[in-house]
């Protein structure tokens, strides 16, 4: 089994050479089937995130989502390494750049637990089909997720970042269902 670090290599060159136009369209399914999904349909209070580029867009379906639910964005504390979520209402007037220049709710944002979300929406550099979830390597998913066992969790993807198994360990949390396009 490839190490964590040459997966994530390998899988961020793959995504990296999504061409923008083409990342567009994939998004667009992704958030379609996403839509259809009963546990997004159920949920009220939803965790999403702002994507950077090249990973899957999520800023224009936030605006949507934002109409029929209550949305909630990490907030990156960078010393602590841990993040919290903090609701938003408007885009962009609730948002501004977090330490590591992904755009993230401004402090003045009400806070709510992991454990209390409805459902977790969660990036990620690769993801397998059984809900193993390889991050950047910084932990701050895994240790959110931690707080939130019992919330469903969906990790979103693009089909080139689907892998037959990722190697987890002890600490890394999975994820209930991957979306992808």
């Amino acid at each position: 089994m490839p190490t964590k670090t040459f997966l994530r290599k390998k899988i961020l060159k793959k995504r990296r050479a999504i061409p923008p136009g083409v990342r567009r369209a994939k998004s667009c399914k992704i958030f379609s089937k996403l839509f259809k999904e009963p546990l997004f349909k159920e949920a009220y209070h939803v965790a999403l995130y702002c994507g950077i580029a090249p990973e899957v867009i999520t800023r224009s379906f936030l605006k949507k989502i934002l109409k029929d639910k209550k949305v909630y964005l990490p907030q990156t504390d960078p010393v602590r390494k841990n993040l919290k979520l903090r609701r938003v209402r408007m885009i962009p007037a609730d948002l501004r750049k977090g330490p590591y220049g992904i755009m993230e709710p401004k402090v003045s944002c009400p806070v709510r637990s992991a454990a209390r979300m409805d459902l977790i929406l969660v990036p990620g550099v690769a993801f397998d089909r059984q809900g193993g979830r390889l991050g950047r390597g910084a932990g701050y998913y895994d240790r959110l997720l931690r707080k939130a066992r019992r919330v469903p969790k969906i990790g979103l993807c693009f089909r080139e970042q689907l892998v037959k198994k990722i190697p987890v360990k002890q600490h890394d949390m999975s994820v209930d269902r991957v979306i992808t396009d």
